[in-house]
């Protein structure tokens, strides 16, 4: 619950002049209890005045204490979400920081404590996420500053950064020269070279199955591969 309060003081902007706009309100509230006292009014009714005033003054001085308690702390506690290719959440990623620090799974997401020894000069954290099994991966960059709870937001979109090589052969295990390379589903080819090598981009991530294709006049030939 306290954790819950700081959070929520600590994303309200221009907590300094916040404090000094509620220190104002609430002398203007005592000067008023105080003119309603000599002019004979009851103590509930200027101890209601008075009870206004300790409100306001503890609603504007929460942002300030907040930020000052949560420097104390030495700690920014960064929540994190993690979108799926249907931009909805999932929670089968992995999460990690450029920064370092323990990611630790909570409902919706996750957070990740992050020490300010260990922030960089500049502020700047970049969070990865991926799941491996998916061959989903993102990233999201934040600048770390006075907001001890930033929140941050991770599309994962599918890995496609990955090569293939490798070389072509006819069936007496001779290299050919000349022929077209191309992945099955997709229309960009590659040409061997006169010992039969290739590279050509797999369209897939590492470790990821695709179907290969090679043509050199009619003789064709397909061979299911891993990338990388």
């Amino acid at each position: 619950m306290w954790d819950k309060a700081l959070e929520f003081a600590s994303h309200i902007e221009h907590p300094t002049p916040a404090a000094a706009v509620a220190l104002v309100l609430v002398a203007y509230l005592l000067s008023i209890a105080l003119k309603k006292r000599r002019s004979g009014a009851t103590w509930p009714t200027v101890a209601l005045i008075v009870t206004i005033g300790l409100v306001i003054m503890i609603i504007g001085l929460a942002p300030l204490a907040s930020s000052t308690y949560l420097q104390t702390r030495n700690l920014y506690i960064v929540r994190v979400f993690v979108l799926g290719v249907e931009k909805q959440p999932t929670d089968e990623a992995h999460l990690t920081s450029s920064s370092g620090g323990e990611a630790k799974k909570i409902q919706g997401g996750w957070e990740l404590d992050i020490p300010p020894p260990v922030r960089p000069a500049d502020g700047k954290v970049i969070l990865f996420a991926s799941v491996p099994n998916a061959f989903l991966s993102g990233k999201s960059s934040l600048v770390l500053g006075q907001d001890y709870y930033p929140t941050m937001t991770i599309q994962l979109t599918a890995d496609t950064s990955a090569t293939v090589r490798g070389v072509v052969v006819d069936d007496r295990y001779r290299s050919v020269g000349g022929a077209q390379v191309s992945i099955v589903g997709y229309p960009d080819e590659a040409l061997t070279d006169t010992m039969g090598n290739f590279t050509l981009a797999a369209h897939a991530a590492d470790g990821q199955i695709i179907q290969v294709r090679a043509q050199k006049g009619q003789l064709v030939g397909t061979l299911s591969v891993p990338c990388g």
